[in-house]
């Protein structure tokens, strides 16, 4: 059993301003106060943002994303909609990835993890992918539906992995966002509109992979940090109770060699595996609650009990400091796409983006540059909007009001679309069911004649031993 054991370090005065001097010219992030003074974490490591559920952990990460933007590319993945209009925000059906750009073997790691396959399953899917041959997921279920299985255990195994894809396939990989354009901007990825927690983790997943190789093919970075990825409910992304590193767990740990940080969100205690690469941001909770690979020290327990609800504690390699947490003060001021595809095809539909210099600029069909070149060339909102604050929120919120009534119309279409679609799969299956009832009734029929010819032979017999 793992024990995370820190104490407290008391250092000269000197020593402290320097320390304070030096976080100021390093890469880090303001988290709270402490003595009145802004209390900043270093992004030396990977950041973990632990506490209970409404606990202030997504007020501090939102009010951490002001300070970050002005010196890193910020991308959310946000689960639930928390962040809705705190970055310009895109649905996942506005996100694409080239799954040829990524290694068979590695996707394999990532369809195995995000799908819950288990390892004989994953073979297989090996075996199905692993020439390529694929850039997106209509090919790859092409390719896997076309894949000769020779035994029924395979068949099963193949209709479990297409029925699952098929899920993740209606929600990514048709958009116009690709991963190289999240590197130039910031933005929040909306998750909430993923009903499956499977596909969540999907979805997830396959950005971080392409990420990784986005990166890989830029190389190593000698110091600094260029991009910060927030992954709200990060709980459901590592594998939290496995026995090693996940591929996920793989890839975020990895990811801090080509300058991205992590900031992990969580409502459970990662194992410790996790912890050692991580500053943390632990807010109060019940030591009863933590899993049972990872325990607190007494020391850290006693910390714990001694700060209120409103207080928070930084453990760092510079010990463990008690802190009053940063609360979000900053209100939705960027474009919010709730649907990608029906804004995509509305004709006559124009989206309003805060610019940098706080006015808002009308997007058509006429325009030459893309949705996407305008949400990465506006993602830095500047914070003075001057005189034009209200002219520019009155049409951030035009255009709000737009992308939802699109929003709900294209919900209404979608929802029709899919109900005729399940209609007429269930029709299919009682056809099915009517012609598998019509052989059985065959073969019975068949039986019956079979057994009364044999009482009829076996009669006949008996007549003529007896006579």
């Amino acid at each position: 059993m793992d024990v995370l054991s820190i104490g407290a370090i008391a250092i000269p005065a000197s020593i402290a301003v320097a320390s304070l001097m030096r976080d100021f010219s390093t890469d880090s992030v303001t988290v709270g106060t402490r003595f009145i003074l802004p209390y900043k974490v270093p992004l030396d490591r990977h950041l973990c943002v632990l506490g209970p559920t409404r606990g202030g952990k997504s007020s501090l990460v939102k009010a951490m994303i002001k300070g970050l933007r002005r010196k890193y590319v910020v991308t959310v993945l946000d689960w639930h909609g928390e962040y809705t209009g705190v970055l310009p925000t895109l649905p996942t059906s506005a996100i694409t990835i080239d799954l040829e750009k990524i290694p068979p073997k590695l996707l394999t790691e990532i369809l195995g993890f995000g799908l819950g396959l288990n390892e004989p399953s994953m073979y297989m899917l090996y075996r199905m992918i692993r020439d390529g041959n694929y850039t997106n997921f209509n090919d790859l279920i092409n390719k896997i539906d076309n894949y000769l299985v020779n035994t029924r255990t395979e068949a099963e195994m193949k209709a479990a992995i297409l029925r699952r894809l098929e899920y993740s396939a209606m929600n990514i990989g048709k958009g116009i966002v690709g991963i190289d354009a999240l590197m130039e901007g910031d933005a929040v990825i909306d998750l909430s509109d993923l009903t499956i927690i499977e596909e969540k983790r999907l979805v997830s997943s396959l950005i971080l992979a392409a990420l990784y190789m986005h990166y890989m093919k830029m190389g190593l970075i000698e110091k600094g940090v260029k991009h910060v990825l927030i992954v709200e409910e990060a709980q459901n992304l590592l594998d939290i109770n496995g026995p090693s590193y996940s591929i996920v767990d793989h890839i975020i740990m990895e990811l801090a060699k080509y300058g991205l940080r992590a900031v992990l969100v969580s409502n459970a205690v990662p194992k410790s595996s996790i912890l050692k690469h991580c500053n943390i941001v632990l807010f109060k909770i019940s030591p009863e609650i933590l899993d049972g690979e990872v325990t607190l020290s007494r020391d850290l327990i006693n910390k714990m009990n001694e700060i209120s609800m409103e207080e928070a504690i930084v453990i760092t390699n510079r010990g463990v400091t008690k802190i009053r947490p940063l609360r979000a003060i900053i209100e939705p001021s960027h474009v919010v796409i709730r649907r990608f595809n029906d804004v995509k095809n509305e004709s006559q539909q124009d989206i309003n983006v805060p610019v940098n210099n706080g006015f808002t600029e009308r997007i058509s069909n006429e325009n030459k540059l893309s949705i996407n070149d305008k949400l990465i060339a506006n993602a830095k909102t500047s914070e003075d909007l001057g005189n034009n604050s209200d002219r520019a929120s009155m049409r951030l919120v035009n255009s709000i009001n737009d992308s939802k009534a699109v929003s709900s119309s294209g919900t209404r279409s979608s929802d029709d679309s899919i109900f005729r679609k399940q209609i007429m799969e269930l029709e299919r299956e009682v056809v099915n069911l009517r012609d598998k009832v019509s052989e059985i009734e065959r073969i019975l029929d068949a039986d019956e004649k079979i057994i009364e010819r044999i009482l009829e032979l076996d009669g006949k017999l008996k007549n003529n031993i007896h006579s």
